[in-house]
C-alpha cells in the first residue's frame, strides 16, 4: 500500500521520503507544542505573563534561530544524521523538563528560558534537515517533496495545538504532564529518523577532507568536537568570518537575505500585538486563542501547500517570493484594521468586538494561506544559490538572520504599539513593501539574464 504516494517520486529518493514522512508525523506533533504562539498563550494565561513576557516568548522561536549559523558551520564535513539526532535529543530533553517548572511569579521566565533552549536545538534540526533534503531529493521534485513533508509536520502540529488548548482550558496546570508526554513522542520520532540514509555523503566528506588536508589540518573530522575545537569552530569571530565570506562573494544571495530581512521584520513586528489583542482585548480562551493564532493558519497552510509547491517548481524561488509576499502584506494590513477598531476603546461594544474579531480572523486566514508558500521558500529557497558542499552553511546564514530579526523585531513592534497604537501596522506595511520590491528586482534581473 502506497500510503505516502512514494511511487510518484524518483526511485532513488523513495526510501528517504518514506522514512522522513514517518518521522515528521511524530516530530510535528512534538514541535507543535513548543510553537511560539502556543507557548505565548500558556505564558499569558497559566503564568499570568506581562506584555514583555508574551513578547519574549513570541520572539523565542525566531531569535533561537540566531545560532543556526553555528549549526551550519558545525555540520560541514560531519555526518549529518548523527548531528540531527543529537540536536533533536537535546531539544526533546529540555521540553520534558517543563513539567518541573514552578507556577510562581518567576515561573513564567523559567518557562521562557526552557522554550528558548528547546527552540535553539530545534533550529539546528531544521538547518541539518534541509541539508539532507538537498542531498536526497532532486531539484525537479524538491518543492513537491518539501510540501508533502511540511504537510505531514504541520497537520500533526495542528492536532497538537488543538489538544493543548483543550487540555489547558480544563486545567491550567496541565503543563506538568503535557510537555513530558509530547517529549516522549518526540523521542519516538528520533528513533524513526535513524533509518535514514544520506545520498552522496561520502563524496562530500571526502571533499571536505581534501580541503582540510590542503590547509594542513587533519583530514578526518569526527562528530564530537574536542573542547578547543569547539571554541575555534563556534567562536563568534570564526562564524562571522564564514558569514562575511559567503555574503561578500555571493552578492545575489546577500540581496536575497536582505529582502527576507525586511519581510521577516514586518511579520515578526505584529506577532506579540496579535497575541495581546486576542488574549487581552478580546479575552478569548486557551482553545480559542490557540485556534485563531496558530491552529487556523496551520490548517490553511496545509490546504495551500500543494498549490504553492507547484508554483515553486514552475517559476523558481525569486518570482515565487514576489507572489508570496503579496499575501503577507495583505495579512498585515487587515490586522492593522483590527487594531484600529479597538484602539482607544476601554470597553468594547458588541459591534466593535465582532468587527475586530472578524478582521483578525480574516488576517489569520490570509496569513495561513501565505504561510504555505513561506514554509517552502524558507526551507529550500537558499538552495537556489548554494552548492552541495555549502548548502548547510547557506541555510545556517539564512536561519541565523531569521534569529537576528527575532532579537529586535517583536520588541520593536511591541514598543511601537505602546507608543503609536495601530499606527505600528503602517510601519510594518512599509517595511514589507520594501522587501517585496527587492524580491521583484532580483526576479527581473534573473529573467533578463536568462
Amino acid at each position: 500500500m502506497d500510503l505516502f504516494r512514494a511511487r510518484s517520486l524518483p526511485f532513488l529518493c523513495r526510501h528517504s521520503y518514506v522514512v522522513e514522512m514517518q518521522h515528521l508525523i511524530l516530530w510535528g506533533f512534538f514541535a507543535g507544542a513548543v510553537e511560539g504562539g502556543v507557548c505565548a498563550v500558556v505564558a499569558a494565561k497559566t503564568f499570568n505573563g506581562s506584555f514583555l513576557l508574551i513578547t519574549v516568548i513570541t520572539a523565542t522561536p525566531m531569535f533561537a534561530n540566531l545560532v543556526s549559523l553555528a549549526w551550519g558551520v558545525l555540520c560541514r564535513g560531519r555526518r549529518k544524521l548523527l548531528l540531527l539526532t543529537a540536536l533533536a535529543g537535546a531539544g526533546v530533553t529540555i521540553a520534558a523538563s517543563i513539567g518541573a517548572t514552578p507556577r510562581t511569579p518567576w515561573g513564567g521566565w523559567i518557562f521562557a528560558l526552557q522554550i528558548a533552549l528547546a527552540r535553539t536545538f530545534l533550529s539546528g534540526v531544521a538547518t541539518v534537515r534541509t541539508s539532507l533534503w538537498r542531498s536526497n531529493y532532486p531539484q525537479r521534485v524538491r518543492g513537491r517533496i518539501t510540501a508533502r513533508l511540511q504537510y505531514a509536520r504541520a497537520s500533526m502540529g495542528v492536532v497538537a495545538i488543538a489538544l493543548t488548548g483543550v487540555l489547558f482550558d480544563r486545567n491550567p496546570d496541565a503543563f506538568r504532564w503535557v510537555y513530558p508526554s509530547f517529549a516522549f513522542v518526540g523521542a519516538a520520532a528520533i528513533l524513526l529518523i535513524t533509518r535514514e540514509r544520506v545520498r552522496g555523503e561520502r563524496a562530500v566528506l571526502r571533499h571536505h577532507a581534501r580541503e582540510r588536508a590542503g590547509d594542513g589540518l587533519p583530514a578526518d573530522r569526527p562528530l564530537w568536537l574536542a573542547p578547543f575545537d569547539v571554541v575555534a569552530v563556534l567562536s563568534p569571530r570564526h562564524l562571522l568570518r564564514e558569514m562575511t565570506r559567503v555574503l561578500t562573494t555571493d552578492r545575489r544571495f546577500a540581496r536575497y537575505c536582505g529582502a527576507q530581512m525586511f519581510l521577516g521584520v514586518a511579520n515578526q513586528m505584529i506577532q506579540p500585538v496579535i497575541v495581546l489583542l486576542v488574549t487581552d482585548r478580546l479575552g478569548l480562551s486557551y482553545f480559542e486563542s490557540n485556534g485563531l493564532i496558530d491552529m487556523l493558519p496551520q490548517l490553511l497552510l496545509l490546504i495551500a501547500l500543494p498549490a504553492w509547491a507547484a508554483l515553486f517548481d514552475r517559476v523558481g524561488v525569486l518570482r515565487f517570493r514576489v507572489v508570496n509576499t503579496i499575501g503577507w502584506l495583505g495579512s498585515i494590513v487587515i490586522a492593522g484594521l483590527a487594531a484600529m477598531a479597538v484602539h482607544g476603546e476601554a470597553l468594547l461594544d458588541s459591534g466593535t468586538y465582532f468587527l475586530a474579531l472578524g478582521l483578525l480572523l480574516a488576517s489569520r486566514v490570509v496569513h495561513g494561506l501565505s504561510a504555505g508558500g513561506g514554509a517552502i521558500a524558507w526551507n529550500i529557497g537558499h538552495m537556489h544559490f548554494s552548492s552541495d558542499e555549502d548548502a548547510e552553511l547557506y541555510m545556517g546564514i539564512h536561519v541565523s538572520l531569521t534569529g537576528l530579526r527575532g532579537l529586535f523585531a517583536p520588541f520593536l513592534g511591541a514598543w511601537l504599539y505602546v507608543h503609536l497604537g495601530w499606527l505600528m501596522f503602517v510601519a510594518a506595511t512599509a517595511i514589507c513593501l520594501i522587501g517585496m520590491k527587492q524580491f521583484r528586482d532580483l526576479a527581473r534581473e534573473e529573467g533578463a539574464a536568462a
